[in-house]
């Protein structure tokens, strides 16, 4: 498909998909975690991560992908039947790594976290001691280098460069990151090859954890600022990670500065971002968040990934959710080349990102209500519905900020936000009509109040806000069943 774009950034710009060839064309997917092979006894039936890779490589073949990159976690548990799984996917889609055209796929694979720690993570360990495996499956008992020989027959290292149709693919291994000495190998490593690299043309580097200070996905990792620092000597670089299962409907999972770094979706399940009423909070202690928490790990759908093809002038990232087989959200189209434009620096990209807005009459319907809190305590809520925000050119409405205000004036009185259920799926999945809880604890003793909801783009940027009718003091218990009052 052939498209025409256009980004306002300090001036225009039109990038247009013109009828030539790619210069290279590859996939992306990321972070499959893999729990079982395909004859276990204990789970019959749970293959859904093998059919969404499956799914997934048969699209790159159809797509004419030359290599196919992974940046890690392929198995889940760390074991080595389900490495086995993930070799056995490939090899049924590109068997002798050749397409269906005969031509060669490159394999772009690395190791995660999951990989090599996978079987010692707490829980997942007591499981698998039930289910009867042995830690003699263990990836890391048995030997990653040489399981991943026997696997992929290709050379293991911490740090490899493997050459596509003349495009450098350099990759460091999970064992190397997050140590001193392992990042400082990657510096040297970049240092001694700097010549070679600066020649103008992209390259990409890949490791299954994203670089602090970049994507939006390492906004509160830890990581070394030097290493990030080492890769913006190098402008043609297009670094790559997995390991956050951050979704690719967020903006923010590209950022262009110095270089580019782009995020990879999860091929599993999509991270719920903390500090939401309906997001993720600790696995510890008695939560007071009353809305329940957007499913993720549970259910294993929308799985994501990319499909990347080079030309001269540009990259074209095509976003793809396998679970539909359908585009999740409009291509990135990224400048490449000296005195490149940068619209996908987060402020240039935050100026043109549409923001969501309530159709007109739009108001927010409250009353009270009785329910468990998602620690198990039972509490009074308010209940806010109204309809969904809309959105227009490509837009999506990532999450909502309610704030109790005063009829008088002044500071909101409380600010709560909640995720927008669907902002990591499909645009069509945004439901029509959202109701929030939060516990009335928040809700102030004394004073008219009213509830204001803005809908808020991944940027932050608030559409108008919608009203509710104005309330006066704390709901109780004999107003349970009164559902809105003046």
């Amino acid at each position: 498909m052939k498209r025409t774009y256009l980004f306002a950034v300090s001036a225009a710009i039109t990038l247009a998909g013109a009828a030539e060839t790619p210069l290279l064309r590859f996939g992306i997917a990321s972070d499959v975690h893999i729990l079982k092979d395909w004859s276990d006894p204990f789970t019959p039936g749970l293959t859904n991560q093998a059919i969404h890779l499956e799914k997934a490589l048969r699209w790159f073949d159809a797509e004419g992908a030359e290599a196919v990159l992974f940046p890690g976690d392929m198995a889940h548990g760390g074991r080595v039947s389900e490495l086995e799984t993930f070799v056995a996917v490939w090899n049924k889609v590109f068997p002798d790594d050749r397409g269906a055209d005969g031509e060669k796929v490159t394999k772009l694979f690395i190791t995660g976290n999951h990989d090599f720690d996978g079987w010692w993570y707490g829980d997942m360990t007591l499981d698998m001691h039930v289910q009867g495996y042995s830690e003699d499956e263990a990836l890391s008992r048995l030997g990653m280098a040489k399981c991943w020989e026997e696997a992929f027959h290709e050379p293991y290292a911490d740090i490899r460069k493997r050459t596509v149709k003349g495009f450098d693919f350099v990759s460091a291994e999970w064992q190397v990151e997050g140590q001193e000495d392992g990042d400082e190998s990657i510096v040297k490593w970049l240092d001694s090859h700097a010549a070679e690299l600066k020649s103008g043309k992209p390259f990409f580097f890949f490791r299954h954890s994203p670089l602090a200070g970049t994507v939006s996905s390492s906004i509160g990792r830890k990581g070394n600022a030097a290493l990030t620092d080492a890769f913006r000597k190098f402008p043609n670089c297009v670094f790559l990670n997995g390991h956050t299962h951050w979704t690719l409907n967020d903006e923010r999972s590209i950022w262009q500065e110095e270089f580019t770094a782009i995020s990879i979706p999860s091929m599993s399940y999509t991270t719920i971002p903390k500090g939401y009423e309906n997001g993720s909070d600790s696995r510890k202690g008695d939560s007071r968040l009353g809305m329940p928490r957007l499913p993720s790990r549970d259910d294993l759908e929308e799985a994501q990934g990319y499909f990347i093809s080079v030309y001269d002038d540009r990259m074209e990232i095509e976003r793809r959710d396998f679970e539909h087989m359908t585009e999740a959200a409009e291509p990135w189209i990224v400048p490449l080349g000296p005195g490149r434009a940068k619209p996908f620096a987060w402020e240039a990209r935050a100026a043109v990102t549409p923001v969501p807005q309530f159709a007109a009459g739009s108001v927010v319907d409250a009353f009270v209500t009785n329910a468990d809190t998602r620690g198990g305590r039972w509490t009074i809520f308010m209940t806010l519905e109204f309809p969904a925000a809309q959105t227009a050119d490509g837009g999506r409405v990532f999450d909502y900020e309610v704030r109790v205000e005063f009829d008088r004036g002044g500071e909101p009185a409380a600010v709560k936000r909640f995720l927008s259920p669907a902002f990591y799926k499909r645009l069509e999945d945004e439901p029509s009509r959202l109701s929030f809880r939060f516990d009335t604890m928040d809700i102030p003793e004394q004073g008219r109040y009213r509830f204001a909801v803005c809908p808020r783009n991944c940027f932050g940027t608030a559409g108008r806000p919608i009203y509710s009718k104005s309330f006066e003091s704390k709901p109780g218990k004999d107003k349970t069943k009164y559902r809105s009052w003046e």
